[in-house]
């Protein structure tokens, strides 16, 4: 009895913790979602009429299901590609090459640089008239006059997938890596013994023993997608005409922008849904393995 109420002890502070910092402020968006509120009423006690309201008129706005559509892009451009670029990386860092300490420390730096600097040099680099990128465009004659990165509607969200990207592959690199250097060489001389070319040794030794990496690798990148705002917001707010307006830039306007933190965190909670939806799809196989 002792025992257990030591051990008790020990994880109390980790459970007041997790309550204070995790599920508490969950559960306040919950019931937050519930109430038609102004941002200057949110800590005062609430005494509105429990609704649904919010989320009646977050799904039914005409700019609902367009945004859905383009959170479902920016997380497949910006994380389906990221992964294979780091997958790439990171087989190409795990062999004997020259110098091999340095590449992996540049393929990481992106990872370092604080997400809002690191968007603040692209939106300079990508600018339309004084940007790097545009210059360079049109000095090597790729294009007439300068590409609208961050002003067209249709180049837009592409063009902000693909700085999430550049700013998250390096993740993906560094959690492969540790699951390639965690697989023994003995495999794969074996491999080469029974005349296993690199493409099999791919498919039977180094994917089935990487996929547990891989599978964790992008559940947190998936989350970190669903979740990006930094990204969105310092390149084009949201814009142009809704064009990069994803579920979790639409959960900071309806808050911070138009003042309706109801309605805002009724959007909240269906990012949070979806987030759930990703973490039972992308978790279940490891459960299955564990068994």
């Amino acid at each position: 009895m002792r025992v257990r109420l030591f051990h008790a002890a020990l994880i109390l502070p980790a459970v007041l913790l997790t309550i204070a910092l995790v599920a508490w402020p969950i559960w306040f968006v919950i019931r937050t979602s519930f109430f038609e509120l102004r941002l200057g009423e949110l800590m005062r006690p609430l005494t509105k009429p429990f609704t649904f309201a919010n989320y009646m008129t977050v799904i039914g706005h005409e700019s609902f299901w367009p945004s859905v559509g383009t959170t479902a892009l920016f997380i497949v451009v910006g994380t389906g590609f990221a992964f294979l670029v780091g997958l790439l990386a990171a087989l190409a860092l795990n062999r004997a090459l020259p110098a091999r300490g340095v590449f992996r420390i540049a393929v990481v730096t992106p990872w370092a640089v604080a997400p809002v600097v690191a968007s603040i040099a692209w939106a300079f680099i990508l600018d339309e008239r004084f940007g790097l990128a545009n210059y360079a465009i049109l000095q090597m004659g790729l294009a007439a006059q300068p590409i609208p990165f961050l002003t067209n509607p249709d180049l837009a969200i592409f063009t902000a997938a693909l700085v999430f990207l550049w700013k998250s592959f390096p993740f993906y690199i560094i959690t492969l890596l540790a699951g390639l250097r965690a697989i023994p060489d003995q495999l794969y001389e074996a491999a080469r013994m029974d005349g296993a070319g690199a493409l099999a040794r791919f498919a039977d030794i180094t994917w089935p023993l990487l996929r547990p990496f891989a599978i964790v690798a992008l559940f947190l990148g998936l989350l970190t997608a669903l979740r990006e705002v930094e990204t969105i917001l310092v390149l084009t707010g949201g814009g142009p005409a809704r064009a990069t307006e994803t579920l979790a830039v639409k959960v900071y306007l309806e808050t911070f922008r138009y003042l309706s933190p109801g309605k805002g965190a009724a959007a909240g909670v269906i990012v949070l849904l979806a987030g759930l939806c990703v973490a039972v799809l992308l978790w279940r196989p490891l459960w299955r393995r564990a068994r």
